[in-house]
Parts: C-alpha cells; structure tokens; sequence
C-alpha cells in the first residue's frame, strides 16, 4: 500500500482575489480551473513540488465547502492523501473501526475517485483519500485494476473471465473468476487424470456349475467322436465275416 501526499485543500471566499498571492506572491503555476458540480466547489490547481495546493471556492450555499466558510472562515479545508487504489483502504479502514464520511468512493476533480475519513479518525483535521485517474498514454500501454481478464488456461485447455486486480513483476491477481467456467476447468483435469490412470480389468468370480458346463462343450466334440468309434467296433464285431457267409 503506497500513501504520498497528494494536495492541500484551501477553502476561499473567491478564487479571484485569493489567486494573486499564489501565483504572483509564491510564483504558484495555475495548472488548471474546474467545477465539480457534485460537490458543489470550483477548484484551482497549483503544483508545489510532488504535491499541489487546490484552492476552493463554494459554488452553491448547501455544499461542504460553503458550510465549512460559513463556521470557520477561510482556511486550511482538507489534507488529501493519494492511494493506487481507494476500495482496499476505504475497507481496511472500515475493518480498524476508523471514523468515515464516506464508505465508497465518489467522483471527484479531474476524473478522480475521492472518500473523505470524519475529522475525528485524524484529530480534527479532515482527511481526503484521492485515487487518480490514469493519464491516457500511460493507460494504453497495457491493462489497468478493474479490467475485465479473458484467461487461457494451457493444460488443459480452457478460457474463463475474471477481473484484473493487481499486476506486477510476479504476474497478475485476478478476482472475480466465473466460477462455473472454474469448475469446467476442473472437470477437464479430472477427466484427464482418469484417462491416463492404467486400467486393472476387474476380476471374475469363479462359478463351479459354469466351469463344468464350459469343460463338457470343449470336450464334447471328442466325446461324439469316440462314442462313434466305439459304435463302429462294435457293429463290425457283431456283424458275420463275408469267409463265414461263403
């Protein structure tokens, strides 16, 4: 789990007369301007070194921010810390019993995902979870958490869907598998273990009656055979010579 500070959060009553001192006075770049209509801000960005500083001015009465000025004035908001991905922390943190504003992840600045921990779980100070977008070239150069998998399976062959999760040096983690194509896959490997199992024919039980009928048909043949050689003697022993009947 990899945390680094992302940003300051600065609450203002109006970016137009609070942006001189940042960028004239600290020489602050302005990266960029943008409303997040979701929670009710228009946000200023100003990269300091790994890290930048958001200025926030209320767009609407009701919002976080606008509430905030209305009790405390302008000052320090928010302290953002950026995480690779926000859902394993938000739930590890849930485990620890920390305080939480949110329990999922909301839409935030720039195509971000954000969750914000209650100022308790920090001692006041209200805490910001923020995972980024990735930048569009760095996202073509392969896959991303969150993808959907197709998995080829080698031995034995087999595809089944899944959903990457984390990808590294190792190989991948994959979470979400199709179960049922799981359980294809399994039946194929046993399948295959009983195909190459030798086979033992299964013994025979030995039957008296049926071994003694068996013995009388393979001796039957010479049996005929006999009787008839004996008939033969006989009759001719019976039978008057051609000598006596002369």
């Amino acid at each position: 789990m990899t945390v680094t500070v992302d940003h300051v959060g600065i609450a203002v009553d109006n970016l137009t007369s609070a942006l001189p001192f940042w960028s004239e006075v600290l020489d602050l770049r302005v990266a960029g301007i943008e409303t997040v209509d979701t929670e009710g801000v228009k946000v200023a960005f100003l990269p300091a070194g790994d890290a930048r500083v958001e200025l926030l001015e209320a767009t609407r009465d009701d919002s976080p921010v606008a509430r905030f000025l209305a009790r405390r004035g302008a000052g320090i908001h928010h302290l953002t810390f950026r995480v690779e991905r926000i859902e394993p922390i938000l739930a590890r943190l849930a485990s620890r019993g920390a305080p939480m504003l949110d329990r999922a992840p909301r839409p935030g600045a720039e195509g971000s995902r954000v969750a914000f921990l209650h100022p308790r779980a920090a001692g006041g100070v209200l805490v910001e979870l923020v995972e980024r977008a990735m930048p569009k070239a760095e996202a073509a150069r392969g896959l991303t958490p969150g993808d959907p998998l197709l998995v080829y399976l080698r031995d034995p062959h087999e595809k089944m869907w899944g959903v990457l999760r984390e990808r590294d040096a190792a190989g991948v983690t994959i979470e979400g598998m199709d179960l049922a194509s799981v359980d294809a896959w399994t039946k194929q490997v046993e399948r295959a273990k009983r195909r190459e199992a030798p086979r033992t024919p299964p013994a025979r039980r030995a039957c008296p009656r049926r071994a003694r009928a068996a013995l009388a048909r393979r001796a039957e043949p010479g049996a005929r055979a006999a009787r008839a050689a004996r008939a033969a003697r006989a009759a001719r022993a019976a039978a008057p010579s051609l000598n006596q009947t002369t």
